[in-house]
């Protein structure tokens, strides 16, 4: 079976996949590292870990959180 992590912001069925994994557990694993920095940065986007389907295309897309203080 093959795993992906999925990102969204307003919809779950509005998503891009951010990685693919072998097991579950990989994928949870990166899940809880993702979850970490958009914490930190005060991001809205949520994130989970979904079988992956046949015919679902991988673009593989780089997912930059930067988050500012402003004094």
């Amino acid at each position: 079976m093959n795993w992906v992590l999925v990102v969204w912001l307003a919809s779950s069925n509005n998503y891009t996949i951010y990685e693919k994994f072998p097991t579950q557990a990989d994928c949870v694993e990166k899940q809880a590292t993702v979850i970490k920095a958009l914490k930190q940065a005060d991001s809205k986007m949520k994130t989970e870990c979904r079988m992956r389907k046949p015919g679902d295309v991988f673009n593989k897309s780089d997912i930059v959180v930067t988050r500012y203080i402003l004094r």
